[in-house]
């Protein structure tokens, strides 16, 4: 009995000693399901992926090449051909053998041109938003940085091809958003597109017009927005460049609203009909003819002062 009792709370104090087993953590359990469910997920999206590749292949691959090339000629242009090829690699691969690459130009003279052609097609701000997050960004804005890198977009493109587009929604994304801000050229790519609605905006978020802007307006045809700039206080200023723009785009009633003003814009009427000539506007090479001017100096038709914006 003694003896029994002496082993007792030894034993006890043998039994307490022991490590205690550790419980699981739960967010350690927690994190290893969702591995495994990512990992099942990922099977199961190629899975599909695949299946809609076979799918794709075998209904869209009955049209001959050169429909397809009819189809993207009639509805798409180059700027619309990256978002088709990350559709899916039957686009991709549809692109490639019809010899088109795979590139987004936001510069001026390709924008300008597709807009003269009538095939410019604004973007969604999900076109936008798309972009951003899809590729990498390039901030600033240097007026003698034309350079452009693969698989980059510039900050500065983006945000005066919305200003050309003429969505105050996509600027004030990309303002609030994505951090980027107003800069020099932003006037003259709103005036190219016209609209008064951001010209407001613009002038609202204390934006300083030059003269760029009324030049950009001027050849752009647009008289409401060349009359929103000048009639700011202070007014827009402007100069040769606004009335060498109408004459170069035919843009008559531009030029004479601008020559009517008191003052009237400053133009170098032997530049303007050069121009005029040069495209072949002969209603505007009348109506210079017709003006009693002293301004018929010598002078460059086109110097440095913007070019670093084209």
């Amino acid at each position: 009995m003694g003896g029994s009792d002496a082993a007792g709370p030894s034993a006890k104090r043998a039994k307490t000693s022991e490590p205690e087993e550790e419980e699981e953590d739960p967010l350690v359990r927690r994190r290893e399901e969702l591995i495994l469910q990512g990992a099942s997920a990922a099977e199961s999206l190629r899975a599909v992926c695949a299946k809609l590749q076979a799918k794709n292949e075998k209904l869209l691959g009955r049209l001959p090449p050169e429909l397809w090339k009819k189809i993207l000629d009639e509805n798409l242009h180059q700027n619309d051909l990256v978002a088709l090829a990350m559709t899916c690699r039957f686009f991709r691969d549809t692109a490639k053998i019809l010899s088109r690459k795979l590139e987004t130009n936001l510069s001026s003279i390709y924008l300008l041109e597709l807009l003269k052609s009538g095939k410019m097609a604004s973007h969604s701000l999900g076109w936008f938003q798309w972009v951003c997050d899809t590729f990498e960004t390039q901030p600033g804005f240097k007026m003698s940085d034309n350079m452009r890198f693969m698989g980059a977009v510039r900050e500065v493109d983006l945000f005066n091809y919305a200003a050309f587009q003429g969505s105050v929604e996509i600027l004030r994304w990309l303002m609030e958003e994505k951090g980027c801000k107003l800069n020099v050229a932003t006037g003259l790519w709103a005036g190219w597109g016209g609209s008064v609605e951001v010209l407001g905006y613009l002038e609202e978020r204390g934006y300083e017009f030059f003269e760029a802007a009324c030049a950009g307006a001027a050849e752009g045809g647009h008289l409401k927005a060349l009359k929103f700039l000048r009639g700011l206080d202070p007014p827009c200023p402007w100069n040769k460049y606004a009335c060498f723009g109408a004459a170069e785009e035919g843009r008559l009633e531009v030029l004479k609203w601008a020559r009517s003003q008191d003052p009237p814009c400053p133009w170098v009427r032997s530049a303007c009909r050069e121009k005029a000539s040069k495209h072949g506007h002969e209603h505007v090479i009348k109506w210079i003819d017709q003006q009693e001017d002293e301004s018929d100096t010598e002078c460059s038709v086109f110097d440095e002062e913007y070019s670093d914006f084209y």
